[in-house]
């Protein structure tokens, strides 16, 4: 802001507004200077112009901006499949969890039926029912005690041959004569 244009200002008299000689000096306003400031010229506006490339340039400019084209083409094509590859993966994903919800469900609702079958299987056959069916369908009846026959084992063993055959106690056999060749 200190270097402000008061060229539109050079032919007013501010004179009037100078304070008089010595109330200046009580005074903090400051004094503006009334020295004229030489007017600048202006610039003159010039039109620049460009060089001519030759043809080589032309060239290079041109091989430059294909190749800077075709990064950007590369670039691009490559961004895009990437983006089809995450999209095609994110919707594999989507499709299988509808799939694995789907098995569960149907797993849940085998189970629910497993339990179901076991549970009507165990009333089928417990001992109640076997004996009701035994004793209506099959004409069975519960044991008596005097059917039970008792077999006693304590007696000495003995070895009963049938038919006419003798047991011949000197003929021994290979095994026997074995045992008794390794006890000496």
């Amino acid at each position: 802001m200190a270097n402000r244009n008061y060229n539109m200002y050079d032919g007013i008299d501010f004179s009037m507004f100078e304070p008089k000689q010595g109330s200046y000096e009580r005074n903090a306003a400051r004094k503006i200077e009334t020295t004229a400031v030489p007017v600048a010229d202006k610039p003159k506006m010039e039109l620049v112009k460009k060089p001519k490339k030759t043809l080589n340039q032309v060239k290079r400019e041109m091989h430059a901006s294909a190749l800077q084209s075709a990064k950007i083409i590369a670039i691009s094509v490559f961004l895009l499949s990437m983006l089809s590859a995450l999209l095609y993966g994110r919707i594999k994903v989507d499709e299988l969890d509808r799939q694995i919800s789907a098995a569960e469900t149907k797993i849940t609702t085998a189970q629910s039926e497993n339990v179901r079958l076991n549970m009507q299987l165990d009333s089928m056959i417990s001992l109640k029912n076997v004996e009701e069916y035994a004793q209506t369908n099959l004409g069975m009846v519960k044991m008596e005690s005097y059917q039970i026959e008792y077999i006693d084992l304590s007696g000495a063993d003995k070895v009963t041959v049938s038919g006419a055959r003798t047991l011949n106690a000197n003929s021994t056999s290979l095994y026997s004569k074995i045992m008794e060749y390794m006890s000496r």
